[in-house]
């Protein structure tokens, strides 16, 4: 647009204004006017603003003058919804000219409202007596009251402060202001309530009994601290705040200086008590040079008494339950760490035993504790029954086959790795040959080498047999042997005398197995001469069993009748013959090193059953003596005794007549002797018999009780009459006892047989000396 036209527009402004102020004398029509506005913006030669109803116009100008005027009518803030309804234009009309009005008149566009510089003044004004009458306020607060975004009243009060404002910032929270007289009387008031506390209390306590806000409270309390009139400490700044005054943290140290001082130790639970929150921290940063166990820390002279009951109960051979010593509060963890550290300051010395991390037991009482196993023949037994029971033989016949299997099996590893060894180098040098002179050459692919079982693995089962150990004594038992010691009664106490019977039972089965391997050396060196003895005694039990059968055959033979013969012979075989077949058997079948069975339990079953483990001639002889003992000959059974006896090696010297007359002699004085001593009214009848017969006939005879009358009728002849009548009524009473069925008859007949007895013996005595006097 040329100034020509600008000119032209301003001068038909003017007259339209004119036009609009003064009266017409010509009124145009309201059609015409429309057609020359609209011919005046279609030419660009006016710029209008169409009302939001249409039926009016104003220019840009007139707009922004009524919108400052709108805004100063409003006091400084308008929204621009309300400010479109009132001027009755459209919002962008007006949202267009807010740049225009903020670079001119300074304004701002808050949340859609209009605000100058005045309104931020009068804002700043009225927070600044706020402050004055309340003391403190925050940008929450004005906010709400204000209905302005906080950053935008935070700026106000951040630009207005110490001018318009006449207050302080909080250095913690930059959105609350405070006055000086506000700030003053806060102090004021926890400056007072500090100094009055003389213990530990929560921030929320003092602020309920002060009426302060936190932050109040906390920012008057910064402000103490740079004064330095605190009087104490904060714990923290949130949650549970506690303030510590100053005088109670001076007794809280001197409490737990004193008590270091006279226990050598400090309790974190006492600490806790005490009121300190983390007492562990506490104790390291005032007291670095202490031990920290679970449940307290210890200083050096309790570590110094425990050392030493230590070293004491080393040097005298003894123990200690540390639990006795240290004080009650220790737990058994603490006594095992000072343990451990004892331990580390005594290093190089013989090192105890502990239990139950608090029970030391010095070496040397170990020993005297094993002392009484060996004083006492414990463990001598123990090693002498693994003899006798053959369980020591046979855990050395295990171990040296094992070790003999163990060696077949590397040997025949050995031989057949050097066999396949062997294959492949035979295959290696025929490989290139091909099958003949025009066979090509060939080529051969190593297989994969396969892990073998481990040296370790195939010898497994021989190392369990070598390292086989007897058991001897188990945990129980010996146990129970310790409680029975009443030197030991405190380790029952303490609870770890299982612990420590589970400790010395391998070593007691350790003595006990030398012990045993010592028996058996010394058992391995005399038993020659305890086999050779045995041997030498055995031979001579044969020889006067066999001497017994001679001459009892003889006095057999005196019998006139065969039947009776044959009776006294089975008696004679049952009584003397069973012995002498189970001492040759139990001999014979002993003979290969194994184990004798004892004759006295040797039966007819058994005697079959050993007859199955001989061969050869023995057994034949063996099995024609077993056969003759159930004979009726003494002769033949003698003769397959010799025989056996031959075979067997037992066979000593033969007979003759001087031993037969000292055998004979020995008998007459067994004879009497039992006669002398015997009360009983049948055995002393059968004593008397037997005594009678040899007198009278120079032979022996040993046969049992139900012989009596036979052997009697036999000596009829060789006694008197009288003689013959008292043996024979003295028979006859002994019968009668065994029939009688009174009880008063039977104590009158045993009262009658004891008062005759006397007169019984005497005539078998005197029958000798009678033949002596004839003779």
């Amino acid at each position: 647009m040329t100034a020509v036209d600008w000119e032209e527009v301003k001068r038909l402004a003017a007259d339209f204004q004119r036009a609009q102020l003064t009266s017409t004398s010509q009124v145009l029509s309201e059609r015409n006017c429309v057609e020359i506005i609209t011919k005046l913006i279609e030419s660009n030669l006016l710029e209008v603003i169409f009302t939001t109803d249409g039926r009016e116009y104003i220019t840009p100008q007139y707009l922004l003058k009524e919108i400052k005027d709108e805004l100063y009518v409003s006091r400084g803030r308008i929204n621009l919804v309300e400010l479109a309804k009132t001027l009755n234009v459209d919002l962008s009309h007006i949202t267009a000219r807010i740049p225009e009005i903020e670079k001119s008149s300074g304004c701002s566009i808050i949340m859609g409202q209009l605000i100058n510089k005045n309104y931020q003044r009068t804002i700043a004004e009225e927070i600044n007596e706020r402050l004055q009458r309340d003391g403190q306020i925050t940008t929450a607060d004005l906010t709400k009251l204000y209905d302005l975004p906080g950053d935008f009243l935070q700026s106000v009060l951040e630009r207005n402060l110490g001018k318009i404002i006449k207050a302080k910032q909080d250095k913690s929270d930059s959105r609350v202001f405070f006055t000086q007289a506000f700030i003053e009387k806060c102090k004021g008031i926890v400056k007072g309530a500090l100094r009055a506390l003389t213990r530990p209390t929560q921030v929320s306590a003092i602020l309920e009994a002060t009426d302060l806000q936190e932050r109040d409270f906390y920012y008057a309390y910064d402000c103490l601290v740079e004064d330095k009139q605190t009087f104490g400490s904060l714990t923290a700044r949130q949650g549970n705040a506690t303030f510590i005054p100053q005088m109670y943290t001076k007794q809280q140290s001197d409490w737990v200086q004193n008590f270091y001082k006279q226990n050598g130790y400090l309790e974190y639970d006492a600490l806790t008590r005490l009121g300190i929150s983390d007492p562990v921290s506490f104790v390291r940063r005032n007291y670095s040079d202490l031990l920290h166990l679970p449940t307290c820390a210890v200083g050096s002279l309790l570590i110094d008494q425990i050392e030493a009951a230590v070293e004491d109960a080393i040097s005298s051979n003894s123990f200690v339950d540390l639990m006795m010593i240290v004080p009650s509060i220790f737990s058994p963890d603490d006594v095992a760490k000072v343990l451990e550290a004892v331990m580390k300051r005594s290093k190089g010395k013989s090192a105890p035993l502990i239990f139950s991390d608090t029970v030391l037991i010095s070496e040397g009482f170990v020993q005297e504790v094993l002392k009484p196993f060996t004083d006492k023949g414990i463990i001598q037994k123990k090693a002498q029954q693994a003899i006798n029971d053959g369980s020591y033989i046979q855990l050395q016949m295990e171990k040296k086959l094992g070790r003999s299997l163990g060696k077949e099996k590397m040997d025949d590893n050995f031989d057949s790795k050097a066999d396949k060894k062997e294959e492949r180098r035979k295959k290696a040098g025929s490989g290139k040959s091909g099958g003949g002179t025009q066979g090509r050459e060939t080529k051969t692919k190593a297989a994969p080498k396969k892990k073998g079982r481990s040296r370790k693995e195939s010898g497994g089962s021989e190392n369990e047999v070598i390292d086989k150990k007897l058991e001897f004594f188990t945990p129980e038992e010996v146990e129970g042997e310790l409680s029975s010691n009443k030197n030991l009664e405190e380790l029952e106490d303490s609870g770890v005398l299982t612990d420590f019977a589970r400790h010395i039972t391998p070593l007691l089965n350790k003595t006990t197995y030398e012990t045993t391997a010592r028996l058996f050396e010394e058992t391995l060196v005399s038993g020659a001469s305890q086999r050779r003895k045995a041997h030498v005694e055995l031979e001579n039990k044969l020889e006067n069993w066999l001497l017994e059968l001679k001459l009892t055959e003889r006095s057999i033979k005196l019998f006139p009748f065969a039947d009776t013969q044959s009776r006294l012979t089975a008696s004679v075989l049952r009584m003397v013959g069973t012995e002498v077949v189970n001492a040759i058997f139990s001999y014979a079948t002993s003979a290969d090193g194994s184990s004798p069975v004892d004759p006295k339990q040797i039966t007819a079953e058994m005697r079959t059953k050993l007859l199955a483990d001989v061969n050869g001639d023995l057994h034949d002889a063996l099995a024609s003596l077993h056969k003759t003992l159930y004979g009726n000959s003494l002769e033949e059974f003698i003769s397959s005794a010799e025989a056996a006896l031959s075979l067997t090696g037992l066979l000593g010297r033969k007979s003759d007549k001087k031993k037969e007359k000292q055998f004979i002699h020995k008998r007459r004085e067994y004879l009497l002797s039992e006669l002398s001593i015997e009360t009983t009214p049948a055995l002393v009848l059968q004593l008397a018999t037997l005594t009678l017969f040899q007198a009278a006939t120079g032979h022996i005879l040993q046969v049992s009780g139900k012989f009596v009358p036979t052997i009697l009728a036999f000596l009829k002849p060789h006694l008197t009459d009288e003689e013959n009548a008292i043996l024979q009524a003295y028979q006859d009473k002994l019968l009668k006892l065994l029939s009688v069925d009174s009880e008063e008859m039977e104590a009158e007949l045993k009262t009658i047989l004891s008062e005759e007895m006397p007169k019984i013996k005497e005539l078998a005595t005197t029958y000798k000396k009678m033949i002596q006097k004839d003779n």
